[in-house]
């Protein structure tokens, strides 16, 4: 099933998953309106909804066939109606109750014992590390995907000044916390994994941890802003310890 509702593109992913899609680009306008339908959907506590997934420009939900559909021989005929009905009900509805945003102020630690690109960075851009550091804590960056990883955050927009491509071959090794930057993203990486981002600096925060009642410590349609710390600070932070 692919259909279109205003807007909106809506269509099945296998018999367990209806995505809602609008246009496809990293726009905050758009992010924000998928993470204003999470909220509404989530309000509606609609029976045999098991899960939402908020990425770039879609949202996807995963639910339980048997206790979402009454008749899977209609399956198709049933997802039409629930995505129009569910579509124009939330634009029509005015009194959509926003969630207020998260923001998140992150330490980093720009030592060149962890920011293994930063100098590199700072020949091909023409431009100071500490520019570079003052530029990438300068911007609120917006979570718009969570993925890769668990708990890996992709956020934007990074500063054209300090936006470069991401490495042509990934080290094998990139540490928990390095903070990267690829393109118009910056992010962090959450465990001891191969990457290819451009390395700039780490964070002593622990933000993935496999806890059930932990996981991610960012979602989509929250915000960061990184500070800078000294090397001093980040072993006193350190959550890897």
């Amino acid at each position: 099933m692919k259909i279109k509702i205003q807007e909106w593109s809506v269509y099945s992913v296998g018999d367990h998953a209806l995505v809602f899609a609008l246009e496809a680009k990293m726009d905050i306008t758009i992010l924000q309106k998928l993470k204003q339908l999470n909220e509404f959907i989530n309000a509606k506590k609609i029976n045999g909804i098991l899960d939402i997934i908020t990425s770039y420009h879609t949202l996807t939900v995963v639910y339980d066939m048997i206790h979402f559909l009454s008749d899977h021989n209609e399956a198709s005929n049933q997802l039409l109606i629930f995505s129009t009905a569910l579509l124009n009900e939330f634009e029509k509805n005015s009194l959509v109750q926003k969630k207020e945003t998260i923001l998140y102020n992150v330490p980093v630690c720009y030592d060149p014992l962890f920011a293994l690109d930063l100098e590199k960075i700072s020949e091909a851009k023409n431009i100071s590390t500490q520019e570079i550091i003052k530029i990438h804590c300068s911007i609120i960056y917006d979570v718009y995907s969570i993925g890769f990883l668990p708990g890996f955050t992709y956020m934007g927009m990074v500063n054209e000044k300090i936006q470069i491509a991401r490495h042509q071959k990934p080290r094998a090794q990139v540490a928990a916390g390095s903070v990267g930057i690829a393109g118009l993203q910056t992010g962090i990486y959450p465990i001891n994994c191969p990457g290819g981002w451009q390395i700039i600096g780490k964070t002593p925060w622990r933000i993935f941890d496999a806890n059930p009642n932990k996981l991610a410590k960012f979602k989509v349609g929250d915000q960061v802003q990184f500070f800078s710390i000294s090397k001093k600070e980040f072993d006193d932070l350190n959550e890897y310890k």
